[in-house]
């Protein structure tokens, strides 16, 4: 098994980051230039309080610079220790691909469950930490 390969979930995550950048910005641009309904300052400070899309597109960035932050900082820990596994390499790329489901609940479909008063992307978000938190969990017991 090659280690390197814990990086490609890293990479992926990445490029989901810029993906959901690329989409906010869009719809910015889209809103300011072509359908006016906006001002150039909505630049300085971002609020498109008239745009549920872009404005969920803005958060799910936030969020990608949360709790991912960690999943780097776990997954670079276990290449230079050495200790990465297949069950290293499952974990991460399911982290991976809940974060994707996660991000396009949160831009795309953003409702809160009735009677529960949770958001529908927690059925995503809860397993990824979840995941993250057995990682990290998991490296720390194989390092000591």
């Amino acid at each position: 098994m090659q280690p390197e390969l814990i990086f490609v979930p890293i990479i992926n995550m990445l490029w989901l980051s810029l993906a959901v950048f690329a989409f906010g910005t869009t719809l910015r641009l889209k809103s300011i230039v072509i359908d006016k309904k906006n001002k150039e300052e909505d630049f300085k400070i971002p609020t498109f309080e008239n745009n549920e899309l872009i404005q969920n597109s803005q958060r799910n960035l936030t969020n990608l610079f949360e709790f991912p932050v960690f999943f780097y900082a776990v997954c670079i820990m276990i290449y230079v220790t050495g200790t990465v596994d297949e069950n290293f390499l499952l974990l991460a790329s399911w982290f991976f691909w809940l974060r994707v489901l996660h991000s396009i609940t949160h831009i795309f479909y953003n409702k809160i469950i009735p009677g529960v008063a949770l958001p529908v992307r927690t059925f995503f978000w809860l397993p990824s930490t979840i995941i993250l938190g057995w990682m990290t969990y998991r490296a720390c017991s194989l390092m000591m």
